[in-house]
């Protein structure tokens, strides 16, 4: 027996969104899925959708600008609201996503200053929703690079004289 699919839905699709996008689609998608996308710039959702479809072959995801983020909620219902935006917004999106029911995950740095921080910690009190602070450099093409070099047995440890 499968676990239900858990929906997420993204805001900001700069190039953070990648690797998540790529997370759902891909190696997560039997218990995932992408609802949605959201952000100041059409032009970025409509690259994203353009790859979701050469990629999955599925319809294009609903789009919403960044002001229709409730809207966006109401309509797409996602359980997780993936934060992807300029730090200095993360608050913004993190504190109305719990409101309206949704848990979220963010970007390293969760935000840019201790008021913002402040209202985050608030909100999770307030509302009981959950909060994922993640940090996606460790999936660089570098240090993922690393990585496999490790488990391949690459690296040994060297040997100490008697």
């Amino acid at each position: 027996m499968s676990s239900p699919q858990r929906r997420y839905a993204l805001v900001g699709t700069g190039g953070r969104a990648r690797m998540y996008i790529n997370a759902i689609l891909g190696d997560y998608a039997q218990w995932n899925e992408l609802v949605a996308l959201c952000d100041i710039s059409q032009t970025r959702m409509d690259f994203y959708n353009q790859q979701i479809q050469e990629r999955s072959g599925s319809d294009p995801l609903p789009t919403y600008h960044a002001e229709d983020f409730d809207r966006m909620i109401a309509e797409t219902k996602p359980d997780v609201v993936i934060v992807t935006t300029m730090d200095a917004t993360h608050h913004q999106y993190i504190c109305r996503a719990m409101e309206l029911g949704c848990d979220a995950i963010t970007e390293k740095p969760m935000t840019t200053d201790d008021a913002k921080a402040r209202q985050i910690f608030d909100t999770i009190e307030k509302t009981g929703r959950s909060l994922r602070v993640t940090f996606n450099y460790r999936y660089a093409p570098l240090a993922t690079a690393v990585r496999e070099l490790i488990l391949q047995g690459a690296t040994r440890r060297p040997r100490l004289p008697p």
